[in-house]
């Protein structure tokens, strides 16, 4: 039967320090292997914003990818960038042609999968960022028929090569932008909403101006078709206009755009 060798405390230490200088020595390794730089060694970070905080339904968004970092007079050098477009696709669609390199003329090639939001960009030459620089821009288009209310959409996973593409650089983003979707406007006539100013909606006029029906105040502002603050026979009179052809649009209409 053979005996087994018991360690005293310190030889115990000893093996203990010995594993961790062997794990450093493997995530080191494993670093320069890959050629990667992460945030907190390049002392680049991204921030991202969009155009506006809310959205109707059918809308189009502009999401801005911009370089922040550490050294206001540091730049970089990069040939390609890419990262992920963490979004809803039932709310959002979005194409590779919505993908916009903010040096649009050294970009040769642009890829897009929708399904998993990874982009990628390559550049025909080095382009210098430096901090405040936009990287790129991304549209979102809103669906017709999205949910209305609060959503948030990111950048994460950001990474550029450099002039040598084995000098790569990760920054890792989890801050999402928020956007409110809103209800798409429903043109002066249309009352009940339904996307077509008809009879349907004529007989629902009349019937606020006869009392049997009381609209809420989106119907309210839809039957006020000439826009005079009542709800009358003459708004009546301009949905059968409109619908029987005699007009391109409800007189309501016709006056905003005059005003533009």
């Amino acid at each position: 039967m053979k005996s087994g060798r018991i360690m005293n405390t310190d030889q115990i230490r000893k093996a203990g320090k010995k594993a961790v200088s062997a794990a450093v020595c493997l995530a080191l390794c494993i670093v320069v292997l890959s050629g990667k730089v992460h945030a907190a060694e390049s002392g680049w970070e991204i921030a991202h914003t969009l155009d506006a905080a809310e959205c109707r339904q059918g809308g189009t968004l502009l999401l801005t990818v911009t370089l922040k970092g550490e050294n206001k007079t540091k730049t970089s050098e990069i040939t390609s960038l890419g990262g992920i477009l963490e979004y809803d696709t039932s709310l959002f669609s979005v194409g590779k042609d919505d993908i916009l390199p903010a040096d649009r003329d050294a970009a040769t090639a642009c890829t897009f999968d929708a399904d998993t939001g990874k982009f990628t960009i390559s550049y025909a030459s080095k382009v210098t960022v430096k901090d405040a620089d936009a990287l790129l821009q991304i549209r979102l288009h809103v669906a017709e028929d999205a949910s209305v209310g609060k959503t948030t959409v990111c950048v994460t996973n950001m990474e550029w090569g450099g002039s040598d593409e084995k000098d790569r650089q990760e920054i890792e983003h989890r801050i999402p932008s928020h956007i409110t979707i809103q209800a798409a406007e429903t043109a002066a006539g249309d009352v009940n909403g339904d996307g077509t100013t008809d009879l349907k909606d004529a007989k629902l006029i009349m019937q606020y101006y006869n009392g049997v029906v009381v609209p809420d105040s989106q119907q309210e502002k839809r039957a006020d078709v000439n826009g005079d603050g009542k709800i009358n026979l003459t708004d009546v009179k301009l949905v059968m206009q409109y619908y029987n052809g005699e007009t391109e649009k409800p007189a309501a209409e016709k006056q905003s755009e005059a005003v533009r």
